[in-house]
């Protein structure tokens, strides 16, 4: 019997998963108004930086209505709560590693996802 491997897209939506259930557990509540925490946002977009789509500092917690506030309507409230809340040290940090050039193949995904439930 042939095994089937895992498909690259598979293990990246495996590991955004974990990523999102892990951070809510770990961050419960909403860096801008200190409510229960619905999602996950990435500070730095995962369209921007391979190297922080998993990152637990890249990870803001939000509700879902604070996300699309910020998502559709480009609401700077929750950049100024994350640096006001984390620190300019912290901002300065990712925007220092966003740089990083981070191969996403099928060994580091697998590492993503041994770290996230673990």
């Amino acid at each position: 019997m042939k095994t089937r491997l895992q498909s690259l897209k598979s293990l990246k939506s495996k590991a955004d998963s974990l990523y999102q259930i892990k951070l809510k557990i770990e961050k419960p509540v909403s860096v801008v108004s200190g409510r229960a925490t619905e999602v996950i946002h990435h500070f730095i977009p995962k369209s921007q930086s391979a190297n922080l789509r998993y990152d637990y500092d890249n990870g803001v917690p939000l509700t879902n209505g604070e996300h699309f506030t910020h998502e559709k309507k480009r609401d700077p409230t929750v950049a100024g709560a994350c640096i006001k809340e984390y620190g300019q040290e912290w901002f300065d940090d990712l925007q220092e590693r966003r740089h990083i050039i981070r191969k996403t193949n099928k060994g580091y995904l697998k590492e993503v996802i041994e770290s996230l439930v673990s």
